[in-house]
């Protein structure tokens, strides 16, 4: 299961009646940029699922804890109110933030009515202490980072290696154990990237956007290497690199819906490529790749992913934005009926 998505698949899994109960013993609260949700000291009445965006958590500066971020499915704020204890930590939105909220005072009803959801927490909280423990003791400078993307998710390696401040190579491999991306940190500073064929920011971008493959990650510590071109390299902040990866994640999820099927046709319906939409000029660029590639013959949506230096998120916006401009059109009923309805 995807880690980002537990909670949502959790709940796919209950009877209807089990639903409406959750909806009914929990609330829907909005955060903006900035807004601190709860902080050290506080009583806690409750605690948090994320459904959109971004929070960081924060023990305070004198802890010695650095900050840890948290991303859509993630569960946050559990340890007070279980234990009946106030808050040892803050809490605030990292960007704008939608998250679900049950309260102390619901937990018996809660646990009358979906039983269920309380093991679905304790099988969350237990991921998390495995997962920090296992990366705590990785950290020595003679231990290498391994696992498997099934049990760690790319937020928390990354995060990891940020916060241990070494330097290394983090290495991904199919299970055939074939190499398929590679990122080198710097004292915990993301230098240069590769992901399969894409190169920079890009291959930062599609290592998030296909966290869900099966696959086995490592981190090694080792001298300086130099970046393997100017393509390759990484120009913003590691913080900021984290957030913008979450974003698109997220987005990526939501344009799947509408797109779900990577073997569809795009096919060209115009002779020339009009892009007018001013919101989405960053796209102009991944448009004009697409539209060289199919004006021809219609290539598939994955083969457009494959053949263009372009994460896939942008491509199927992109794409997405090509249909609804009668640009495109995509030969599979199911997928244009669902973006024609958005």
């Amino acid at each position: 299961m995807v880690k980002h998505r537990a909670f949502f698949a959790y709940c796919t899994s209950l009877r209807p009646i089990e639903l409406k109960a959750i909806g009914a013993l929990s609330q829907v609260r909005h955060f903006v940029e900035g807004e601190r949700i709860y902080s050290a000291g506080d009583e806690a009445e409750e605690f948090f699922i994320i459904n959109r965006g971004v929070v960081e958590l924060s023990a305070g500066r004198r802890s010695g804890i650095p900050e840890i971020v948290l991303s859509r499915g993630d569960l946050f704020g559990a340890a007070g109110p279980l234990r009946g204890q106030p808050r040892d930590h803050s809490a605030q939105a990292r960007a704008q933030l939608s998250v679900q909220c049950f309260r102390r005072s619901d937990f018996p009803e809660l646990l009358r009515k979906v039983p269920s959801f309380f093991l679905f927490l304790c099988e969350r909280l237990a991921t998390r202490l495995f997962q920090t423990s296992e990366l705590v003791r990785s950290q020595a400078p003679a231990l290498e980072l391994t696992g498997s993307l099934a049990n760690f998710d790319v937020v928390t390696i990354y995060q990891t290696i940020l916060h241990s401040k070494q330097t290394g190579l983090l290495t991904i491999a199919n299970n055939e154990g074939e190499k398929i991306s590679e990122f080198f940190f710097a004292s915990g500073t993301p230098r240069w990237g590769r992901f399969e064929h894409l190169t920079g920011e890009e291959a930062f971008w599609q290592l998030f956007l296909h966290d869900d493959q099966a696959a086995t990650f490592s981190f090694a510590n080792g001298p300086e290497r130099k970046s393997p071109g100017k393509e390759s390299a990484l120009k913003h902040q590691a913080d900021e690199l984290l957030i913008s990866a979450i974003h698109m994640r997220d987005e990526f999820d939501d344009v799947r819906k509408r797109l779900p099927n990577d073997a569809a046709k795009v096919r060209r319906k115009e002779v020339n490529l009009l892009w007018d939409n001013a919101a989405l000029a960053d796209l102009r660029r991944v448009a004009e790749a697409i539209w060289q590639h199919i004006y021809n013959q219609p290539a598939k949506l994955g083969e457009l992913c494959r053949a263009n230096n372009f994460c896939d998120l942008k491509i199927y916006k992109a794409v997405e934005e090509m249909v609804r401009n009668g640009l495109v059109t995509i030969e599979n009923s199911v997928a244009l009926a669902k973006m024609e309805a958005s």
